[in-house]
């Protein structure tokens, strides 16, 4: 995979879906399944009063439809090429636990709630941004206004994976890119840069 070419689709793809794009856009219906179908199965679990219990469901929703490899690479920013192979052994079994730990959080935001699709956005072939909301929200309440939105990726082989997720414009993935790209630059850069980011993840991760 050239993971270069994907991190420069994936920042246009994200770029398009927080600004006014130039050009038509059109719904998805697939994507749009798809992304039900996730919320459908996290359902469940957002209605365990057990938190160890409603933790460990969203975490098996996470491995199954989150694309941890892709978001990896995403958010080391222009470092992506400069991680080594022995970096990498270490990088990417950490940044997996530490990332689907932030799902897990981000998710259990909305326990007892029920979020539902309304509408998607194309913004390439491969990139589709869909939108959902708190179906059972009533009015004045705290996320009766909150958009969160779904960046799904087709793969070559035509699989969809979600790649990054967001409430009212802000995306996981770009947040942590700053963060983790700013770590680097902090630390000199690639490689002793990139090992003091495993270093702080790990330390994250063993909190």
């Amino acid at each position: 995979m050239d993971v270069m070419n994907f991190i420069q689709k994936a920042a246009v793809a994200v770029l398009l879906a927080v600004t006014v794009a130039a050009s038509p856009a059109f719904a998805n219906d697939a994507a749009e399944q798809f992304v039900q179908k996730v919320l459908d199965e996290a359902q469940p679990y957002l209605e365990l009063e057990d938190e160890q219990a409603q933790l460990d469901g969203i975490a098996t929703l996470v491995d199954k439809y989150v694309d941890m490899r892709h978001i990896g690479y995403f958010v080391l920013g222009k470092y992506a090429r400069q991680i080594t192979s022995e970096q990498k052994e270490e990088y990417f079994p950490l940044f997996e636990d530490y990332a689907r730990s932030i799902y897990q959080e981000a998710l259990t935001r909305y326990s007892g709630e029920r979020l539902a699709v309304t509408g998607s956005v194309d913004r390439s072939e491969k990139n589709i941004f869909v939108q959902s909301k708190v179906a059972n929200a009533k009015p004045g309440d705290e996320y009766a206004d909150t958009l969160i939105e779904w960046w799904v990726h087709v793969n070559n082989d035509g699989e969809m994976r979600i790649v990054d997720a967001g409430a009212d414009g802000i995306f996981l993935s770009i947040e942590q890119q700053e963060t983790f790209t700013s770590i680097i630059a902090d630390n000199g850069g690639p490689p002793a840069g990139i090992d003091a980011l495993i270093e702080n993840i790990r330390e994250k991760v063993d909190d």
